[in-house]
């Protein structure tokens, strides 16, 4: 008996949430979202613990501490991939194709022409760079975006055509 009013009650409490949910939502209430939210955390954690299966949690969460560290390393380079990324997409949307793979005319429209702007821009680096200065900033971001560290060959590409323009400008003059 006390399972059946417990179940009725959870589901007349799922329907007053989703009733809330949804009226909230609508009316661009998002405070009362995120307080049903934090409420529906907190209830469910009370619920773990009160049965005994709080323990779980803690382990996962245990797992990834000694990951937290280096998230704030490479939080930096957030910007660059951003950045890599976003032109990516904005060219690939600009061929009409839906991705990487290209629109049967023989080139990759995900791929932009590489300019001197850009290219300082990708390596970070000022108006002026030197041939070590181009050389010192591929090497650091092409330890953090390899593909074999995690990276993309998108960002490994851009990386080594950034370089190679700036070199090619720096051997000319």
């Amino acid at each position: 008996m006390l399972l059946v009013i417990g179940t009725l009650l959870a589901v007349l409490a799922g329907m007053l949430l989703i009733r809330v949910v949804w009226r909230a939502r609508t009316s661009g209430d998002y405070g009362t979202l995120f307080a049903v939210l934090a409420a529906g955390l907190v209830l469910g954690l009370a619920v773990l613990a009160a049965t005994g299966r709080l323990h779980w949690i803690a382990a996962v969460a245990a797992a990834f501490v000694p990951f937290l560290r280096r998230i704030g390393g490479l939080l930096r380079y957030l910007p660059l991939v951003q950045r890599l990324f976003g032109t990516y997409q904005g060219r690939a949307r600009q061929s009409g194709s839906g991705g990487p793979a290209g629109n049967g005319a023989g080139r990759n429209p995900g791929v932009s022409v590489m300019n001197r702007d850009r290219a300082l821009e990708i390596l970070g680096l000022g108006l002026r760079p030197t041939r070590a200065e181009v050389i010192a900033a591929h090497r650091r971001l092409i330890q953090k975006l390899h593909p074999d560290r995690g990276g993309t060959n998108f960002l490994a590409q851009q990386l080594n055509d950034a370089k190679k323009v700036l070199l090619d400008e720096l051997k000319s003059d």
